[in-house]
Formats: structure tokens, sequence, C-alpha cells
């Protein structure tokens, strides 16, 4: 039985239906997007009918941005620590948004024109909130709202400096490559609800391979991309003209075609860049906004339909075929290194691996910070001992206090700047993205071999989950109770007894609370491991089971089949 599709956008469409006696060049116009619909329409009939899942979620995700034709997305993208929360601030000529010196978004926050400052929130479960700018940074900040415990959807603030970009909307996105938030799995989902992009490039250091890899993800989901090279004001006009240059140079040999590459700084020539971008980076996009739109919009098309027709292809051939021929056929196709038992165990195999690895790395790794953080906290200690009173009992409870929370800052200071973990976990999903794109080859080639037909072989994609923070631990300052006995020992005969006491145990503590550490992150980091071996293995089993689908059960002759692939390859170049 056949599930009617959702129509999005018609009711936009109709709405934009010419007069009669309009210009013909409003006609096509108007005809493209109705063509555009019924493509839309069709590939939701025809993944519903065919159970093509794996098509599922970019279709929803090409509605929504179909759907909404109010405002002109632009996303400011870009690993954390880039200054994506300075550009905006910078730009529109408020701080409207948190900044830090360690990463603070953590919440997608769009930023649109308004008449009267304010700001709505939109939380996970679909009800509002209406709240005053200054409330802002306690819902979008890891440190008013860490893990999203607030559970926050979106953030929208309006705001009337952008008076003069009525049509557009900035989105702030928590940077990419903290795992210590949820915010890199946030913003990898958003992905194809993008609009344009400013993709944000500190000029601290040069353009990474992983920021490479995720320009590559947002190219699949719109073609206006411009790079944004921040922090220029920290060098000299000759280090940003070699910066630029091998930022473009790197961009052309990997994608093989231009960029537009703007420079910036919130703190020098803000107001010549902010120009410079409104009205070359802003006004391209505004100008022919429509035309804009819909040329995003069938970029986001072009790889859905690909995918579509591909697996229609796959029905299609093995319609032809007799049914016992079929059933020979899906075994050929389905070989012994095509199946879910040995695509397992090879998974296995490879994150075990990683999984031996960890603990070494990890603590390797932060033994470079256990001599600083000792130094610190004793500098600290002489500083802040003379100001502690009292007797035994109350300077111990102040010792234990000040020593915990000086721990906690030195180790949260690590852990939210640490990348060893990140790049432990990045190896794996390399790894993992390697293994899944040679999976789906292998099968391409048997398809090809057998049905004369190939897959659309697109990035799958494997996110991270949220890695909470190990807590702190400290020790009481005494074995045993001894500061309950505080009468015996008078604070002005021993007070130079007990701060050496609690000066040797400086060394210890930090010992025992990096060894937690340690410990904790070979815990997590395995978890996340674990997790996204699992994704891998629900890629493949997912893919299998379309695919066996596919060859083994008949959806409809293959007349109807081939009607299928000649309506949606015909809407999809009337586009």
């Amino acid at each position: 039985m056949l599930i009617a599709p959702i129509n999005l956008i018609g009711a936009y469409f109709i709405d934009k239906r010419p007069s009669s006696g309009g210009d013909i060049e409003v006609d096509e116009h108007y005809t493209s997007k109705m063509n555009l619909t019924a493509l839309l329409d069709e590939i939701q009939l025809v993944s519903s009918d065919f159970g093509l899942v794996s098509l599922g979620k970019t279709l929803s995700r090409v509605n929504n941005f179909a759907a909404q034709n109010r405002y002109l997305d632009i996303a400011v993208l870009g690993q954390f620590k880039a200054g994506k929360s300075s550009f905006l601030n910078a730009l529109i000529g408020k701080p409207l948004l948190p900044v830090g010196s360690i990463p603070v978004t953590s919440i997608i926050t769009r930023i649109s024109y308004g008449p009267e400052p304010g700001a709505i929130i939109t939380m996970l479960d679909g009800s509002t909130k209406v709240i005053n700018l200054d409330e802002v940074h306690l819902f979008v900040s890891e440190a008013e709202n860490p893990g999203n415990t607030k559970n926050v959807c979106v953030v929208d603030i309006k705001t009337p400096e952008l008076a003069d970009l009525e049509e557009v909307r900035l989105v702030d996105t928590p940077g990419i490559g903290s795992i210590w938030k949820h915010n890199t799995e946030t913003t990898s989902d958003w992905f194809p609800e993008t609009g344009g992009v400013f993709f944000i490039i500190s000029a601290e250091k040069p353009i990474s391979e992983y920021e490479i890899n995720l320009l590559q993800e947002i190219s699949i989901y719109t073609p206006e991309i411009s790079i944004i090279i921040t922090k220029t004001d920290l060098f000299q006009e000759e280090q940003i003209d070699q910066i630029e240059t091998f930022t473009l140079r790197a961009l052309k040999e990997y994608f093989g075609r231009e960029f537009a590459v703007y420079r910036y700084s919130a703190f020098a020539n803000t107001q010549y860049f902010n120009q410079e971008i409104k009205q070359k980076a802003m006004s391209a996009l505004l100008t022919n906004r429509e035309e804009t739109y819909n040329g995003i919009l069938k970029h986001k098309i072009k790889a859905l339909t690909e995918s579509c027709l591909s697996y229609l292809n796959i029905s299609y051939q093995a319609s032809l075929k007799l049914e016992s021929e079929r059933k020979q056929l899906k075994d050929i196709i389905l070989d012994e290194h095509l199946n879910a038992d040995y695509t397992r165990k090879e998974l296995l195999l490879i994150i075990g691996s990683y999984k031996g690895k960890t603990r070494e790395n990890i603590r390797t790794y932060l033994d470079s910070f256990k001599l600083p953080t000792q130094e610190k906290l004793a500098k600290d200690f002489e500083q802040v001992f003379p100001q502690w009173q009292g007797n035994l009992y109350q300077l111990s409870r102040q010792y234990e206090k000040w020593l915990k929370i000086s721990l906690e800052t030195a180790l949260k200071e690590i852990l939210l700047t640490e990348d060893k973990s990140y790049e432990l976990l990045n190896a794996v999903k390399k790894h993992l993205a390697f293994y899944l794109r040679s999976f789906r080859e292998r099968l391409n080639d048997n398809l090809e071999r057998v049905l004369g037909v190939k897959m659309n072989l697109e990035e799958w994609q494997i996110n991270l989950h949220e890695i909470n923070k190990p807590d702190i631990s400290v020790s009481r300052s005494f074995d045993f109770h001894l500061d309950l006995l505080w009468f015996l020992f008078p604070t002005i005969i021993y007070r130079g007894f007990f701060k050496r006491h609690f000066f040797k145990q400086i060394p210890a503590e930090v010992e025992k609370n990096y060894y937690r550490l340690t410990s904790d992150l070979n815990e997590l980091v395995n978890k996340q491991m674990d997790y996204l071996m699992l994704q891998a293995l629900s890629y493949i089993n997912e893919e299998l089971s379309m695919i066996e689908r596919l060859l083994s059960e008949f959806r409809g002759d293959n007349i109807y089949i081939k009607d299928k692939i000649d309506r949606i390859t015909g809407l999809s170049k009337s586009l």
C-alpha cells in the first residue's frame, strides 16, 4: 500500500502562483518551483513505498529547509575557539553572545532583525519562553547550561541592529571538535538545514585536515560557502598574506574550485571588515534572494535524488529477473564478506586495537600537565594560607575547600581545551569511515558486476555522544580526625606545622586526581569507541537490510518502477 507524501511547501508555492497575464519568466519560475515540490513529494512516496529508510533523515531536513522561506540562514561554523561568537558580536555591533577563553556556546542560536530587542527560548518539548537579552548566556553557554541540562532546543534573538538585513538570520553554532559538550553532534545534525555558510578559521593555526573534512560535509548541503580568517590583528600583513595563500591553495587542491576568503578582526579595522563582508558576501546572497534560495535547495536535492535513483535502479534490475534468479543473485551480491556477522567481527577487531592503546596515550598526555599543576597550586597556597583564620578544624576545612576548587579549576581548564581524547576518537572515526566506504565499494562492485547498476556513494557521518566530565576528589587533611582535637593544638603555636603538613599533601592530591582522571577518561573514551562501532554496525545492517529488500521483495512490476525512475529523473532535469 502506498503512503501519501506530506507536502510541506505546496502552500507556499501556491501563494506565489503568478496571476494571469504574468510574463513568461515568472511563469517559468513558478513552474520550476512546482516541479521542485513534485520532486520532493515523489521522493517521499518512493522512500516510503520501497522502504528507503536511509533517505528519511536527509529528506526530512531538506523538507524543513524548503518549508522555511522567510529567512536566509547564514550559519557561522568552525572549530571551537575559532572566534565564531566574537565574530558575530562584532559583525552585529552588539555583544549579544557570550565569549570566553574556553569554549562557551553549546546551543544553536539564531539572530535576526526585530524592532525590539529580546529572545525566545524553544525547549526540546516544543514549549517557548521569552527572555531578556542579558539572560541569553544562562541558556546558551556551557558554564550556565552544562550538557544542555535545561533541555534547550534553539534560541532566537531579535535585535534592531540587523535592520539592514531583515531577510537574513545569522546562526551561531556550537564549535566542532570539543568532545566535552553535546555541541559537535548538535551542529553536525543541523548541516542539512544550512543556507549560506561563513566558515571561521583562526589565523593562529593553519587550516587542518579536520576542517577540510568538515567543509566537505557542509558542501553537500550548500554551495554558498565563504571562508572567514579571524584574529588577523595578531599577525603582520605579510604573515596574513601567507596564511591566506596557504588556505586558498589547500582548498583548491582538495575541492578543485575557488572559495571566497575574507579577513576579519574583532579588535582592529572592524568597521572596514564588516562593510566588506556585508557588501560582498551577504549582498551577493540577498540581491537575488529567491534565486539564491532555490539554488541552495536544488543543491540539497541533487544528492538526495541521486541516492533515490540508485536504489530504484537496483530494484528495477532485480524486477527483470525471475524469482529463482533473484535468490541466486542476492547470494552473490551479499557474499561472505558482506554479512552482519563478518562485519561485526571486523569492527570488533578494529575497536579492540584502539582500546588497547587508550590508557597509555591519555596517561602520557596528562603527565605533561602534572608538574605545572603542582607548581601552580604550591604558589597559590603560599598566597592564600596567611588569609586563613581559626583553629585547626577551621583551617583544615578552608584548606580542603581551597584545594578542591583549585584542582577543579585546573583540571577543568585541561578538559575544556585538551584534544588528546578527541584525537584518539577522531582516529577511530576516520578508520571506521574508511571501513564503511570500503564496505559500500565492495557492495557496489558486486551490484555492478551482477546487475549492472551502482549505488550513489554518499559519505556516512559518525557522531560523538556527550562525554561527562569526571569528578574531583580531595582527601581529608589528616588520616584520622586529628582536627577534632583542635583544642590540644593552639594555632598560635602550631600554625607553621599545619602549613607544612598541608603543603606536603599537594603533590599527592595532584597525583591522585590525575590518576583518577586518566582512569575516567580511559573508560569514557573506550565507551565512546563502542558507541562509534555500534553506529557503524547500525549503518551496515540498515544498508544490508535495505538492499536485501530491494533484491527480494517484489514492490510492483518493472513498468511501475521504471515509471518512478523516469518521473524523478524528468522532474530533476526540469529544475
